[in-house]
This record gives structure tokens, sequence and C-alpha cells, in this order.
């Protein structure tokens, strides 16, 4: 008797499970690209203001790890270096002061950025390359996780690879 409840239950659900349909994301979608042209261009500018902004909050998370050969060339200057990078300078505000106080032109390139949001919470992912005075000096993949606030696009953690 269980499993004819179930089962009926279950055909009475199916219509209206089919006849949802997903919802629009496309404006989302614009307002996240427009979240990586910020993030963009406040690297160009060296803007730390307009780069902070773009976060929820200052603590989040903010991960590199180092690609094999990259932790190779690394462990030659430093055989105790670790994958993982961690410690006080890592997070948006270090990161972007950084790229302030260098005289040279600093640069994130962006490739193939894929963006996936239901319109509340949504995932960036693209292939990158870092660039001091057009030349690269690093380049990998990142991801991006963020939240809808009801006001503007916040980003709550970035991990990324260094190789």
């Amino acid at each position: 008797m269980k499993s004819f409840l179930l089962l009926l239950a279950c055909l009475v659900a199916a219509p209206s499970l089919a006849q949802q349909r997903p919802p629009d994301t496309s404006a989302a979608k614009q307002q996240l690209q427009a979240v990586v042209e910020d993030f963009r261009e406040a690297i160009l500018q060296k803007d730390t203001q307009k780069f902070l902004g773009l976060f929820l909050r200052e603590d989040v998370i903010w991960q590199s790890v180092q690609g094999e050969e990259r932790l190779k060339k690394v462990r030659e200057k430093n055989p105790q270096a670790n994958k993982l990078t961690s410690g006080p300078k890592q997070n948006p505000r270090a990161f972007i002061e950084d790229i302030a106080a260098k005289p040279q032109r600093i640069e994130e390139k962006f490739i193939n950025v894929r963006i996936d949001t239901d319109g509340n919470i949504a995932s960036v992912s693209f292939e990158f390359t870092f660039h001091a005075d057009e030349r690269v000096i690093n380049r990998g993949q990142e991801s991006w996780h963020l939240v809808n606030t009801g006001t503007g696009w916040k980003i709550v953690s970035v991990i990324w690879s260094n190789n």
C-alpha cells in the first residue's frame, strides 16, 4: 500500500515538475559579466575602493595553489615552500594594495569566461593571464563564487592556480 501511495504521489507531481521552466538568467549573467569587467578595470586602474567594493567582505576565501612546474621552481629557492599559500597577506585588500604600489602597468586578462547562475548564487570560472608591463607573469585557472545581495552581486570566494 505504501508503494502504491508513493507511486501515485510521483505520478501526480510529475506533470507539474515537467511544466516548470528554468528561470531566465540572462539579466543575471549580464550583471555578472559586468562584475568580471569591473574586477579587470579596478586592477588596471589600481582602484582600491572599486576593487574592494566587489566583495561581500574583505575576509572572503582568497586562495591560490601552485601548479607542479611552478612549485618546482619556487622550491629551487625555498625548499620548504608549500603548494598552498596562506597567511595574513592572502586577502583582496593586500592584493590590490600591492598592485597599486607597483609603478608598472598591471593587468589580468580573462579567457573563456563561464558563468553558471540561478539568479541568486553564481559561479564564474575562467582561464587567466596576469601581466606586468605586457609580460605574462602568471597564468592559470580562476573560480569565483558570488551572491546576489538584492542590490548587486558580491564575490564571496576566489580560488586560482599559479602555473
